[in-house]
């Protein structure tokens, strides 16, 4: 093959693929637009007054947290709450977050500590220590959350409420990330916008679709559809608990909902770019369901998609200018609806290309990684992959 007619191939395959991204960016932005309006916020329902709120067990884990456990603990004691009791599990912690648990309790008759001391075989730590608070507790309704998770007072009741206006069974609310610096905006605005973009959690009360939701800051559950769920024990050994959490609900014929934060949610996920490529670094893999070739295939089609606005200005002709000009649209009303879900300016649309370059890296990586230990260490323990394939929620 001659050089002009390799470049005439190039430049041809290249024009296609702006063509393209011209049609499914534009397609995204508008459908999440019209199905982020579909989402309720926290600060959006009328607080039901304490006579008409059911019992609330709050559950939360925690391992090594010494530095943010104390904070979260108290904003889950400072809510407003009448009819809950909270439950925090220390998971074989190895620093001082036991004593600091079993020090606030001390002081807060309606907080509750649990001990781990060993893992049995067959579980992840998260799932174990979250499946033996849920077994001990007293409410009619359970809030899993994590251990760094600030709540504001009102945070819990708002919740019920919500999910008993939407009739829900299941409600996730996203919190509000902390976000730092540049790289960390850069990181955290594409995330977010693909995390939309391919979970639809719109579309997850809709017993027709196959979309479900789960988030690990705040999972709202009816007590009776997590048993007939399975609870934890069926997500014994799924890295993606929060998710799977939502799935079986939707598999037991239950309803689950996402709702916004409206500021009464709040963490630090990670620190720092180099921070959230080794946080999703045990997750990425796991949520393409451990499969090389869907992997890269995948990786290969958001990088090049996200890549295509900038690449079509390169490009001779003035289609293909045309094609990354509609595409750079499309980015921007879905960078535009997501500002409900995550702070924004207006220019973080623009940052798109080098957010899909930084997550596209930290699939490969978590992919790279998992393969080459076999499985994922997590909490100090390894889980082998052929044991975490097997055992994955269908």
């Amino acid at each position: 093959m001659s050089p002009a007619l390799a470049s005439q191939l190039a430049v041809g395959a290249g024009t296609v693929f702006c063509g393209a991204a011209a049609l499914i960016w534009p397609a995204i932005g508008l459908s999440l637009l019209a199905g982020g309006r579909r989402l309720r916020g926290l600060g959006s329902v009328t607080p039901r007054s304490d006579d008409a709120l059911p019992s609330v067990t709050i559950i939360s884990t925690a391992r090594d947290e010494a530095a943010r456990v104390e904070a979260a603990a108290r904003s889950l004691l400072s809510q407003d709450y009448p009819n809950v009791e909270i439950i925090l599990v220390d998971d074989r912690s190895t620093d001082g977050t036991g004593a600091i648990l079993d020090r606030i309790a001390s002081e807060a008759p309606r907080l509750r500590v649990l001990h781990v001391d060993a893992l049995p075989p067959g579980w992840l730590g998260k799932c174990h220590a979250l499946s033996l608070a849920a077994a001990d507790a007293r409410g009619d309704w359970l809030l899993f959350t994590d251990g760094d998770v600030w709540m504001s007072p009102d945070a819990v009741r708002r919740g019920i409420s919500l999910a008993l206006d939407l009739d829900a069974h299941h409600l996730a609310v996203g919190a509000d990330l902390e976000i730092r610096s540049l790289g960390e905006r850069i990181f955290i605005t594409y995330f977010t916008a693909l995390f939309f973009a391919t979970q639809r959690p719109w579309k997850a009360p809709d017993p027709k679709s196959k979309a479900h939701i789960g988030i690990g800051a705040f999972n709202l559950i009816r007590r009776d559809v997590y048993e007939r769920a399975g609870g934890h024990a069926r997500l014994r050994l799924e890295v993606l608990d929060d998710l799977g959490l939502g799935l079986i609900v939707k598999m037991a014929g239950g309803r689950s909902h996402l709702g916004l934060h409206d500021g009464c949610l709040r963490v630090r996920w990670h620190e720092g770019v180099g921070g959230l490529l080794r946080g999703v670094e045990k997750n990425a893999f796991a949520a393409l369901r451990y499969r090389v070739g869907y992997t890269i295939a995948s990786v290969a089609l958001q990088f090049l998609g996200s890549v295509a606005p900038v690449a079509g200005f390169f490009l001779p002709g003035l289609l293909p200018k045309i094609a990354a000009g509609i595409s750079w649209f499309g980015v921007w009303l879905l960078y535009r609806a997501i500002g409900r879900f995550v702070r924004l300016r207006w220019w973080d649309f623009l940052t798109a290309p080098i957010g899909a370059a930084l997550f596209s890296y930290s699939i490969l990586r978590s992919m790279a990684v998992t393969l080459r230990r076999r499985g994922v260490t997590w909490r100090n323990t390894h889980y082998g992959l052929e044991e975490l394939r097997r055992n994955m929620v269908r």
